[in-house]
């Protein structure tokens, strides 16, 4: 197999369509089909099938497949990059993946710098919840991620940390304390984030013997700040969480102070490309020291 048929099935899985993959590709969807065949003729084995309910999917042995594939990809970038080093060029490729908090106050300014300083680079994101960017760091989809814990199946490298708050609504009870912690918050109508961030509510909670008042579980911090506004509950976030409040809109951090850590993880830290540690050393340059 050559480089491109390997470059035409990641692009497939990136796109979830033989016709995307082939318009990026500068491939008609007729000759992308083909030569799926003809890759699939060679190993001997499918890769791609379609179903009526879940549209173009890989198999069991594609996906394994996949991740052989993409290591091959970093492989030839990291060949790229070391001859274009040699000739006094900066060129490389770095793929992100980050939760929606970090796509709106991390990912741009990152970005940004690293253009700036490294224009050579090119830079690719994809947003998703917690637990989408890691799913998409084990199958190595991305190159390097920001994820909350636990990160217990990668690399880790600390960039911050941010301080819990609650979030309430101006006439709430709990708003006239001067220190709020967990064992006031039981009973009270929780507003929980999707996505990644509900395991550490739980912990905390069940550090004092304590459950959680679920009321609503909802995607989008926009979505529990209105629901806030209209009195349904409270919301446990983070300070970093919150560009403005509401009107009527309040908060109290959590006492003793309490915080979410934020990493930057990779699949392997040995085995990063030139870009992907020009990412991480950006984001540690712009933020580790930041006040929480």
């Amino acid at each position: 197999m050559n480089e491109s048929q390997i470059q035409l099935i990641v692009k497939i899985s990136e796109t979830g369509s033989f016709t995307k993959a082939g318009e990026e590709l500068h491939m008609t969807q007729p000759a992308v089909s083909r030569a799926v065949a003809a890759i699939e003729s060679e190993l001997g084995t499918r890769l791609i099938k379609r179903s009526r309910k879940n549209g173009l999917v890989f198999t069991d042995v594609g996906e394994r497949i996949l991740i052989i594939f993409r290591n091959v990809l970093s492989e030839l970038q990291k060949v790229d990059e070391l001859i274009a080093a040699e000739q006094g060029l900066e060129i490389g490729k770095v793929h992100i993946g980050a939760y929606p908090t970090a796509c709106t106050r991390f990912i741009p300014k990152i970005i940004r710098t690293m253009e700036e300083k490294h224009p050579g680079l090119e830079v690719k994101l994809s947003e998703g919840s917690v637990d989408q960017v890691k799913e998409w760091l084990r199958s190595k989809s991305i190159d390097v991620g920001i994820i909350i814990p636990p990160n217990k199946d990668f690399d880790i490298v600390p960039l911050m940390k941010d301080q819990l708050i609650i979030v309430m609504h101006s006439n709430h009870p709990l708003y006239q304390k001067e220190t709020i912690s967990i064992p006031d918050l039981q009973g009270e109508d929780i507003l929980l984030g999707r996505g990644g961030y509900e395991l550490q509510i739980h912990v905390l909670f069940k550090d004092f013997k304590l459950n959680p008042k679920v009321r609503f579980v909802v995607d989008h911090i926009d979505t529990a700040l209105s629901m806030v506004q209209e009195g349904l509950g409270i919301i446990i976030t983070t300070k970093k969480n919150i560009l403005s409040l509401p009107e009527q809109v309040v908060f109290r951090e959590l006492k003793p102070n309490t915080f979410r850590e934020i990493n930057i993880a990779v699949p392997d830290m040995k085995d990063i490309s030139q870009a992907t540690d020009v990412f991480i050393q950006t984001a540690r340059t712009l933020f580790t020291n930041e006040d929480a």
